[in-house]
């Protein structure tokens, strides 16, 4: 809801509240962001007040205010050249220099399918309410307008900046944030995430201090470096309890996250677009926007904060038929074959995933001309006769036929040097006319922002999807930009046209092909971010399929992301990136948090793993729901207790799964207490672990303690045994309260310590886990 009275906006969702004021001299004052408060007739106890400013003040106008300084006015809207020497939201130029004041003239509300929606950038969906709110520049008559659209059910609030420029001079933005927040300082915490390919989301923790923190991609794109989220929490908020601001940007290019505390311990956080190589010269009546920004606030910790972006997301960003729509389990090929595949190996593939109850079929890159490695072939739509003789359509139709449905790799956005559209259109590439261009993964980036690079991209993959029943796309992308270029002195517009150039080329495939299932991929997780969730309803996390790492990659991820939108598959172990060998289970088990996907040959693994599969995979069937759009709640991280602990759970509260994720395995390892959070306290719950076998060759030479001949170990009879015989691991079976999981009154068994053995120890093992599902005792 919006409220105005007595020049003063108050933004309510249901557990925040915004307040804005138009102070004496016209400019516009953030007085309050945090949970929600009362609406009053006199808001002035909530004002900041400084009836005298402080030492070497600017006054910004002493005839409308006698102690208005622009340097301590919490502002929503800062610029330079009047005092204000905090860094700006918004630098603007012309011929008279960059001085520019922007004072409030009017506002707007708009409600339901009035509110706006941007022309060249993605917008989220089904806003309730708008505020809108105009300023003037009077020397240059360049407006502005902020727009506000509020979120209730998901307490966000979504903000952006639109300038026009309604003035004579030809105005240059030289900077552009998208919000501006100023706080003060409650012993503060920045969470960000960082990291690069294989290695994406990892948290970094950073006390706020006097000076500024900037998280930014200057890579073209959003970037696995710096995720364009981040947190801002106190120092003591945990999982549960405390307060936590989160933030993210509806946008898939260069940005920049800036934390400044100045010499009064006020806290401005501002987020939008990239200063970095930027330019963009508007002319008279042209109009800029910035992409939307993403707010949120929670006073329940962590989870709390996550939550509310992950309630938003899947509500007002992800496309609305795939809102709630679970996921089908696929298999690719990527791992079990690279690029040295044949119809018949596929074929195989895909008979074998159909009796593990699989229900899509993925084929990865390689399948078009000339694309028998990474050297050649990007840009060709050609399907490679040699691989598949009687064409794309006829694989389809034996995949088809099989029981599976079928999803096929692209990388629309890039080139090789070896291919067809190289030698005939070497001007599609992103270069300069007097520099030769550089490669990246052997190939170049096509130039986005052209429209017949836009043409040519969504005329051949719209070719492709039309020639067969084609149901999932994963749209991969696997070098950042460089060489950027843009003719008659129009280079710091490049990366802003490039993603205009980009949403173009998204917006208009998925709505030909809307029931298809697109995944977007950066290399793994170098463009997660909420322009590409926009249009594809997920995103594969990392090319990293190590389960261990995986934990760290979506822990990080699930603080900004639902489960529903992260990509995450079961390989082959050792695990490709690491060379580390983590349990089959452990693999599913960090996996099924997420859209379940198998990456290994399915027609390699040894009987016992095989049967472990079609366990998982009827376990996730059943419980896909849950797993995929369940309220996701985090109560470890690895990084801290050499464990980790996620949990989902319905929205009714009836059901969850818990999971529990083994680091470094530990001698004499402490008992293991529960202490979960929202289930009802008067209810009685079943808590049931999910069963699971032991490999025998966990034990090596221990396992001679039991047999009453002696085997050699490492021999092929042992081996033997060892392919089609396991152990079954403890069961756990209990009758709990709903107030027993809340307060940490549930033991697990014992863990192995060296002691011996017997069928209630829980041996978790280097990278082990478990997952208990509970249940409300009678609940269907």
């Amino acid at each position: 809801m919006i409220f105005y009275k007595n020049n003063l906006f108050h933004l309510r969702t249901n557990d925040t509240s915004y307040l804005i004021r138009i102070d004496d001299t016209k400019h516009l004052v953030n007085e309050y962001y945090g949970k929600s408060i009362k609406e009053l007739e006199d808001y002035t106890p909530y004002f900041n007040k400084w009836s005298l400013g402080v030492g070497c003040s600017v006054i910004c106008d002493k005839d409308l205010s006698s102690s208005t300084n622009l340097d301590i006015l919490t502002s929503e809207l800062s610029t330079t050249g009047k005092g204000d020497y905090n860094s700006p939201s918004l630098i603007l130029k012309n011929k008279d220099g960059y001085i520019f004041d922007f004072l409030y003239e009017k506002y707007l509300i708009n409600k339901g399918n009035k509110t706006s929606v941007l022309k060249d950038l993605p917008t989220p969906k089904e806003c309730e309410e708008e505020l809108v709110i105009y300023m003037r520049d009077q020397l240059s008559n360049v407006e502005v307008e902020l727009h506000y659209l509020v979120f209730s059910e998901s307490n966000v609030i979504a903000r952006n900046v639109i300038i026009k420029n309604s003035g004579k001079l030809e105005t240059h933005i030289l900077k552009a944030m998208s919000y501006e927040l100023v706080i003060n300082n409650n012993d503060f915490e920045v969470i960000n995430l960082y990291g690069g390919w294989a290695g994406e989301a990892k948290k970094e923790v950073t006390p706020v201090k006097h000076g500024t923190l900037i998280n930014d991609s200057k890579s073209g794109v959003s970037s696995s470096r710096h995720n364009p989220f981040f947190m801002l929490k106190n120092k003591e908020a945990t999982f549960n309890n405390g307060e936590v601001y989160a933030f993210n940007l509806v946008y898939s290019g260069n940005h920049m996250e800036e934390i400044e505390c100045n010499f009064l311990s006020q806290v401005h956080v501002l987020g939008g677009l990239s200063p970095f190589c930027f330019d963009y010269l508007l002319k008279e009546n042209e109009t800029f926007e910035t992409p939307f920004a993403i707010l949120t606030y929670s006073n329940n910790g962590l989870n709390g904060a996550s939550q509310n972006m992950h309630d938003f997301i899947n509500n007002h960003i992800v496309s609305k038929l795939f809102r709630e729509k679970e996921r089908p389990i696929l298999v690719n090929n990527w791992e079990a074959t690279y690029f040295k595949f044949t119809e018949s190996k596929l074929v195989a593939l895909a008979k074998t995933a159909k009796e593990c109850g699989i229900e899509l079929f993925v084929l990865d890159d390689g399948w078009f001309k000339d694309r028998d490695s990474d050297q050649a072939g990007l840009g060709n739509y050609e399907v490679n006769k040699k691989k598949l003789p009687h064409g794309l359509n006829s694989l389809v139709k034996k995949i088809n036929k099989i029981g599976l449905d079928f999803g096929l790799w692209f990388e629309p956005e890039m080139v090789s040097e070896n291919s067809d559209l190289y030698r005939t259109h070497p001007d599609y590439i992103i270069n300069h006319p007097g520099i030769k261009a550089s490669l990246g993964r052997n190939q170049y980036s096509l130039d986005l922002t052209k429209k017949e690079v836009q043409d040519f991209i969504i005329e051949n993959v719209s070719i492709i999807l039309k020639s067969a029943n084609i149901k999932y796309v994963k749209w991969d992308y696997n070098r950042p930009v460089s060489d950027f270029y843009l003719s008659d002195d129009k280079s710091g517009e490049f990366f802003y046209r490039y993603m205009v150039g980009f949403y173009k080329i998204l917006k208009e495939i998925t709505s030909r092909f809307p029931s298809i299932l697109f995944e977007g991929c950066a290399s793994g997780g170098n463009r997660f971010d909420l322009g590409v969730l926009s249009y594809f309803p997920q995103i594969w996390g990392s090319d990293n399929t190590d389960a261990y790492e995986r934990n760290f990659i979506q822990s990080g991820l699930y603080l900004g992301y639902p489960q529903s939108t992260i990509g995450a598959h079961v390989s082959a172990t050792p695990s490709q990136s690491v060379l580390r060998s983590t349990p089959i289970d452990t693999r599913f088990n960090v996996a099924s948090f997420g859209c379940l996907g198998y990456e290994l040959n399915l027609n390699e693994v040894s009987p016992v793993d095989l049967k472990a599969i079609k366990a998982q995979i009827k376990f996730y069937k059943e419980n896909r729901k849950l797993l995929q759009f369940g309220t996701l709640y985090q109560f470890s991280f690895m990084e801290k207790k050499n464990h980790s602990e996620w949990m989902v759970m319905s929205k009714d509260k009836k059901q969850a799964i818990y999971g529990y994720f083994n680091g470094l395995q530990t001698i004499n390892p402490e008992i293991t207490t529960v202490r979960l959070k929202d289930f009802n306290n008067d209810s009685l719950y079943t808590f049931t672990v999910r069963e699971q076998e032991h490999n025998l060759k966990e034990f090596g030479g221990m396992i001679n303690h039991v047999l009453k001949v002696h085997l050699n170990p490492s021999g092929l009879l042992m081996h033997e045994i060892m392919n089609h015989k396991t152990m079954s691991a403890e069961k756990t079976n209990y009758l709990v309260s709903g107030d027993a999981l809340n307060n940490g009154a549930i033991k697990l068994p014992q863990e192995w310590s060296g002691t011996g053995i017997n069928n209630d120890i829980r041996i978790l093992l280097d990278f082990g886990s478990r997952l208990y599902l509970i249940k409300e005792k009678n609940s269907k």
